[in-house]
């Protein structure tokens, strides 16, 4: 069950439709997307995707946003969102506050904690929980049966 991650696409359309494309060629089941969006339209490159996502700081319409995700299937969470991945409990944050990340993944409740915000690629064991973050120019692929990681550019 390979799941895609990113965050922070920014209305970049280029960067949007080459993660889009590692999704599709790598088969991912679940996308998950750490918020910053900024506007609805950039959203629509999305369908065809399941994904999950939360909100970050640069979201702009929430009504359009969430208006556009439903429409393209995917669901928006709000600001948190605690998701099972074949029995891995994982915690989706945009990640604004870094003592909260860092709290979350203290807590021991999750098995993996998924943020953005930072632009910076992040892998890091805090407790027992993995943290990861796809930063600006990549994004990750992540088996949860294996706990594989994987940092694509693009």
């Amino acid at each position: 069950m390979p799941v895609g991650i990113i965050s922070d696409t920014h209305d970049n359309l280029d960067r949007i439709r080459k993660a889009v494309r590692v999704f599709k060629e790598r088969r991912v089941e679940l996308v998950i997307h750490c918020g910053d969006w900024v506007a609805p339209f950039s959203v629509r490159e999305f369908a065809g995707l399941r994904f999950v996502t939360v909100l970050g700081n640069n979201d702009g319409d929430l009504l359009l946003l969430n208006k556009v995700i439903n429409e393209v299937g995917g669901r928006l969470e709000g600001r948190f969102a605690s998701i099972d991945l074949n029995g891995k409990k994982v915690a989706v944050i945009h990640g604004e506050y870094a003592e909260l990340v860092e709290a979350i993944a203290r807590s021991g409740m999750y098995d993996v904690v998924i943020h953005g915000h930072t632009h910076s690629r992040r892998m890091e064991t805090i407790g027992k929980a993995l943290v990861l973050n796809p930063g600006w120019d990549s994004v990750i692929i992540y088996n949860p049966q294996d706990g594989s990681v994987e940092f694509i550019d693009t």
